[in-house]
């Protein structure tokens, strides 16, 4: 029976096993993915803002802390915006001027990218596993261990995210936050649309929140392989939020990359983190 991220059950005692997830579901994929497609809109909209012409109308804050940041937080720039409905094509045309990376090309090729980006950071927030598909994102490796019934990690899966955390870090978290200022309508729009209070920046604050809350195991995590899913052996890893089980999965190395910008996006944002 293949394993491919499967869910890390909480709680010590036995239980029936839930059934196999959609192999698309890898909340892995989604903590460094929804990072990904944040910050690539920013950064293609930063290209596309600085050939805006001068007479372009820069669009009315929608909270009243748009207006008055501390020095760290980029001003917004004169920027016409697409509506939310209509904002996809400009990121796929803007992708195909700036990056010919085939993973950011396979993750803006469905629709609903802004919404899809808001509502993976909001389930993160939530410390839930996002479910948006992602498919065409899919690992060609599976999540092994290096024994058969229990066993760390095999540190040669860890590899399947490398290309994924380097399309991440390759991009400037500063500007990223420039372009996010300039987006934020956008973002914001489609947060409301969630329920919640019309500011995204609460939203990216949550999620930044509990990854970094993360706690950094002291070795390598031993698993159990269970009937369609693996366990911690270690009760306090079992006792984590379900994305943050996931976060483990990235291996020490990219875990630290990307936290680290995370931290640096937060930072450029006057965001308030608590690690």
């Amino acid at each position: 029976m293949p394993y491919d991220d499967l869910p890390l059950r909480s709680g010590s005692g036995p239980s029936a096993p839930p059934p196999l997830p959609p192999p698309a579901s890898s909340a892995a994929r989604w903590i460094v993915v929804g990072a990904v497609a944040l910050a690539t809109g920013a950064i293609l909209t930063f290209w596309w803002m600085t050939r805006a012409q001068p007479n372009e109308t820069l669009p009315a804050p929608t909270e009243a802390s748009d207006s008055a940041r501390t020095p760290n937080r980029p001003q917004r720039q004169p920027l016409e915006l697409p509506t939310l409905e209509s904002s996809d094509t400009l990121f796929r045309d803007l992708v195909g001027v700036l990056s010919r990376n085939p993973l950011l090309a396979r993750l803006l090729a469905t629709d609903g990218l802004v919404r899809a980006a808001v509502l993976s950071v909001d389930q993160i927030g939530d410390g839930r596993t996002p479910a948006l598909p992602l498919s065409p994102m899919r690992p060609p490796t599976r999540l092994a261990i290096t024994g058969t019934d229990s066993g760390p990690i095999d540190a040669r899966t860890y590899a399947r995210w490398d290309s994924a955390t380097a399309a991440l870090t390759s991009i400037n978290p500063t500007e990223a936050a420039q372009l996010y200022v300039n987006l934020k309508p956008l973002f914001d729009a489609a947060y409301g649309d969630l329920g919640h209070p019309a500011d995204f920046d609460a939203g990216i604050t949550r999620a930044i929140n509990i990854l970094i809350a993360s706690p950094e195991p002291t070795g390598d995590p031993v698993l159990l392989r269970r009937p369609g899913y693996y366990e911690h052996t270690d009760a306090g890893l079992r006792s984590l939020r379900p994305v943050q089980k996931q976060l483990l999965l990235l291996g020490p190395e990219s875990r630290q990359q990307v936290l680290s910008w995370l931290r640096r996006l937060a930072d450029a944002l006057d965001l308030t983190i608590v690690g």
